[in-house]
């Protein structure tokens, strides 16, 4: 049975709502993913969940993903239980500014909620200049000249990229954006890169890219209120980063180590929490050190070995980037 696809409509005022997409499963009857270009608490999670059941109330399996474009549309009324599909009677797309404010607002919340947030995070993250939106054949060169593949291939694995972070000291790293493929999300999770803690990038880590990828993702989709996340060129869309963040939101329900022990890990390179963390990243199925793995083209995950950083900064090759995992 296909999948089937519609429109919700979610309250926003008294007088207008949000139209978002929706997509019921056609494998699993109680299971529909909603696609919302914001993040998401606990308010807006209700609102959702209402909607999808006024509209099936089989549908007890909601889950909240991102759009695949960051446009919010406006409908000039509240929503019904039965209602036509109208044309937005507003669209709004956010500026790149605007885009910068949102992402930095979703981490500085999250962090702030932990008591986590410090004056040098602010200061970095407000630091527009060194966030990058280049055009596509400027972001294909600075997937050749920061990824360990080889350079004839840049073109064919940019395509799965949503952002590159370089590496070297907190308040140095630039970001680059794919502009064909990235959304406010994506720029969050690089916003988490441009704080880590530069312990995780020292030669001789115990924690491998891997891990670090999945625990950047885990509080990506933890500030985002996303319960997964997907990117990708048109009709190759893909998870981000599924198999890191599940690891690692595992650990964190079964025990293995704590949400806190993943931001002060992360944040402060705190040595006893990285060891919990380690631990388990080295009991379970060993991930192989720095490496992400990249789709291609609707095959299965090719690796790409990226070096370790060099203790004396970011070279060549040095970097974090949004790609994609099956």
């Amino acid at each position: 049975m296909p999948a089937k696809r519609g429109h919700l409509y979610l309250p926003y005022d008294n007088n207008s709502s949000i139209q978002v997409d929706y997509v019921h499963s056609g494998q699993n009857a109680s299971r529909t993913t909603v696609l919302v270009p914001f993040a998401v608490d606990d308010t807006w999670r209700a609102r959702i969940e209402a909607a999808v059941r006024a509209k099936d109330p089989r549908r007890t399996d909601i889950q909240i993903s991102n759009a695949a474009t960051g446009e919010i549309r406006y409908v000039g009324r509240q929503p019904t239980a039965s209602t036509p599909s109208p044309e937005p009677d507003q669209v709004v797309r956010p500026t790149p500014e605007q885009n910068n404010d949102r992402a930095r607002n979703i981490v500085g919340n999250y962090l702030t909620g932990s008591d986590m947030y410090t004056d040098q995070h602010r200061s970095v993250l407000a630091d527009d200049s060194r966030m990058h939106r280049p055009g596509y054949s400027e972001f294909v060169s600075q997937v050749a000249a920061n990824d360990a593949g080889a350079p004839g291939q840049a073109f064919g694995r940019a395509a799965h990229v949503e952002g590159i972070t370089t590496r070297g000291p907190v308040g140095e790293r630039d970001t680059y954006l794919n502009p064909n493929n990235h959304t406010v999300f994506a720029q969050a999770h690089e916003n988490f890169h441009r704080i880590e803690h530069p312990s995780l990038q020292a030669s001789g880590s115990r924690l491998t890219d891997s891990t670090v990828e999945g625990m950047t993702e885990y509080m990506t989709q933890s500030a985002t209120g996303l319960d997964f996340r997907t990117a990708g060129p048109p009709g190759e869309r893909g998870f981000t980063y599924r198999e890191e963040t599940r690891t690692v939101r595992d650990a964190v329900r079964d025990g293995g180590y704590t949400n806190q022990d993943v931001q002060r890990a992360y944040l402060r390179g705190s040595e006893s929490p990285t060891d919990r963390i380690a631990q388990v990243q080295n009991g379970g199925t060993a991930a192989i050190a720095r490496m992400t793995s990249t789709p291609d083209a609707g095959q299965g995950g090719n690796p790409s070995i990226r070096p370790p950083s060099g203790a004396s900064g970011p070279s060549q090759g040095q970097q974090r980037n949004g790609g994609l995992t099956k």
